[in-house]
């Protein structure tokens, strides 16, 4: 049995009917892997901290608070645990692999470059900015939970961003050699399309 959303699942298990928090488990334990990844993690530490930010949101689950946002509540115990590690991993360490299919080899090769170049500029950025980015952009978090995530006001958020934009963009601009040629490559595909 599927429930629909997070707030039916987590009524659920409190009512006594604790399987049906691999719901809960199936749909975060992707996306909370990511963002360890991103966010410096090795492998390993990537698994581990997505265990254990499952396991602590489980028994924690009594706590949360239904008129909050649930995905919200569930990355601020995985940033809280991640800070608490304080690990970084190690920028010589390979990138994540692409999990999606695309039409053509060449696509699916030229996406993984891009992901990797990608990765790349994230860790040339302060934490604080590649954190924001990530639960923005890859996690589709609105300012509002990323602000209770990371302790920051929604303004705070707003210009984390904006900084962090202006950030990569300068790096790439700065390194414009043959490395982020294909960034260039990319983006004359988009246009063109």
């Amino acid at each position: 049995m599927e429930l629909t959303d997070d707030h039916s699942i987590i009524e659920v298990v409190l009512k006594g009917n604790k399987q049906a928090y691999a719901d809960i488990v199936r749909r975060y334990q992707n996306k909370l892997y990511g963002l360890f990844r991103k966010m410096g993690s090795s492998e390993a530490d990537a698994q581990d901290l997505t265990q254990e930010t499952l396991i602590k949101a489980y028994r924690k689950l009594a706590a949360h608070n239904p008129s909050q946002s649930f995905a919200g509540w569930m990355y601020t115990i995985a940033v809280n645990l991640q800070k608490d590690r304080g690990r970084r991993k190690d920028p010589k360490s390979p990138a994540q692999e692409d999990t999606y299919e695309r039409e053509t080899p060449e696509s699916k090769l030229l996406q993984k470059e891009l992901r990797f170049e990608l990765d790349r500029l994230l860790e040339t950025l302060p934490e604080h900015y590649r954190l924001v980015l990530i639960l923005r952009y890859t996690n589709q978090l609105s300012h509002k939970e990323i602000a209770s995530i990371t302790g920051m006001s929604v303004r705070q958020v707003n210009n984390a961003v904006h900084r962090a934009k202006i950030s990569l963009r300068k790096t790439v601009e700065a390194r414009k050699g043959q490395r982020y040629e294909i960034l260039g490559s990319y983006n004359n595909e988009k246009s063109q399309s």
